[in-house]
């Protein structure tokens, strides 16, 4: 199991970053306060796509979304060597993205609020989430409708002052988890269950399909994220980003 956690600040600029080893996983956290820059500039590193939901967003959105996706840009780059601007996605059928270049990099970004997460891995799919957790919410009724009949009895066996808490730290590992599966919500939320480590489908046939491990993340108060992986998790390096 992963140790307490110890950040590590990187300005990025001309720092190469190696690839985590086996069963290891990188996670930046990403403050999503207004950017100094001019917004032109930073929008010069993304591709047409992503300028155009940039475009389509609420005024509201456009500041946290546009410094997510050009940290994401960038911390890729230290990984890839590669300039922000010169990173080439493409998505599975599904719409996950992925590098369009020679690279065992795998990575993953969600954001929430204030705050984005970035998880990386170089041997192994991953899937991040994260959630603010001060939002308003009809949290149980969500679980109902959502989660496992082993979920359920797992939350609301908890202490109720607890249970909120649980309640994110299982969605959001339910969340990572079909995002690491790159399926999106073709994967009934109620189909599997995340009390377990690793992850049991309980509705899909187990033959022929990786275990996924979950490990919940350490990330500043009011947020709770979670990293789904389909190897063992034994070591996360912390990065704050910038």
């Amino acid at each position: 199991m992963p140790g307490r956690i110890q950040w590590r600040h990187s300005a990025l600029q001309n720092h190469i970053i190696p690839p985590p080893q086996r069963q290891h996983a990188d996670i930046w956290q990403i403050a999503l306060t207004p950017p100094a820059n001019d917004p032109d500039d930073l929008l010069a590193l993304l591709d047409n796509e992503e300028t155009a939901r940039y475009q389509q967003l609420h005024h509201k959105h456009k500041s946290r979304y546009l410094l997510s996706h050009v940290a994401c840009r960038q911390i890729l780059s230290r990984y890839t060597q590669l300039a922000a601007s010169e990173i080439v996605y493409r998505k599975n059928d599904y719409g996950k993205p992925y590098l369009n270049h020679n690279s065992p990099i795998r990575f993953n970004l969600s954001h929430s609020h204030n705050l984005a997460v970035i998880a990386i891995s170089a041997h192994a799919e991953i899937g991040v989430d994260l959630e603010y957790m001060e939002r308003k919410n009809d949290w149980a009724k969500l679980a109902r409708r959502f989660f496992s009949a082993e979920e359920i009895e797992d939350l609301f066996q908890q202490q109720q002052e607890n249970q909120r808490t649980r309640f994110f730290q299982l969605w959001t590992r339910k969340e990572a988890f079909i995002k690491a599966l790159g399926s999106g919500l073709s994967t009934p939320l109620n189909t599997f269950n995340v009390c377990t480590n690793p992850v049991t489908e309980l509705l899909a046939a187990a033959n022929n399909k990786p275990d996924w491990y979950h490990q919940d993340l350490e990330i500043s108060a009011p947020y709770q994220a979670s990293l789904i992986q389909c190897t063992p998790i034994e070591k996360i390096r912390y990065y704050s980003y910038p």
